[in-house]
């Protein structure tokens, strides 16, 4: 069973204990959360779906975090279209996916001047 739980989740190093003798100092082991103590060092043990859905809201958190410096990056640029230039910087970043969000616009910006205004602004002043 946890071999294919292991598997499930895409762990590759895995560690699986069974705990056949213990003691339960203090709450309920219905709890979906347990704290242990292992040679003196504190151990988090959750239950499968409690893992799977922290994972899940932790990518949704990357995921939007990710959105937002990329919506910012770009914005900062003066887009003549927000969509079209996102679209080519996220196929930038597919080919180089060790790229910072910055290099990859600007790379864009050089490849594609026409995808953003071109304000002068020291001949306004």
């Amino acid at each position: 069973m946890a071999e294919k739980i292991a598997k499930k989740l895409d762990i590759t190093e895995k560690t699986i204990v069974q705990c056949k003798d213990f003691d339960v100092i203090e709450g309920n082991l219905k709890n979906p959360l347990w704290i242990m103590q292992i040679n003196n060092e504190l151990k988090i043990v959750l239950n499968v779906e409690e893992y799977m859905r922290l994972m899940d809201s932790m990518k949704n958190i990357m995921k939007e975090n990710f959105e937002l410096k990329l919506e910012k990056a770009i914005l900062s640029e003066f887009p003549v279209d927000y969509d079209d230039v996102k679209a080519v910087v996220l196929e930038e970043m597919k080919r180089d996916e060790k790229a910072s969000i910055a290099d990859v616009i600007n790379k864009v910006k050089l490849e594609h001047p026409n995808l953003f205004y071109n304000l002068e602004l020291d001949k306004i002043f």
